[in-house]
């Protein structure tokens, strides 16, 4: 799924703000907040399905080292305004994004 959002995102934009990780993280850190206050751990296999999705399903589908990877290479690249604003806007725009799926 990552790499199919990836390569359609990079297919029409072209700058130096990787946008297809900031928006597969962003929209993890949402589902994963609609996920753990969607399904409330009454048993142990509420606990072991919302794991499951949460941490294999959303896990693999979001992605901390590609960001890292991205911000290495922005900061080689010497693009350091690019480089905080996507530090900044995927720490601020996650946390945003996991409340928001949590208020749902």
């Amino acid at each position: 799924m990552r790499f199919f959002v990836t390569n359609h995102i990079n297919a029409i934009w072209n700058k130096h703000f990787p946008l297809a990780t900031f928006l597969i993280n962003i929209s993890g850190a949402f589902f994963l907040g609609f996920l753990y206050a969607a399904v409330r751990p009454h048993n142990p296999l509420d606990i072991l399905l919302r794991n499951a999705i949460g941490i294999g399903f959303i896990g693999a589908y979001t992605t901390f080292s590609t960001m890292m990877y991205e911000t290495v290479t922005l900061f080689d690249l010497r693009q350091f305004k690019t480089m905080s604003l996507y530090l900044l806007a995927s720490l601020l725009f996650g946390l945003l994004g996991a409340k928001l799926g949590a208020s749902i």
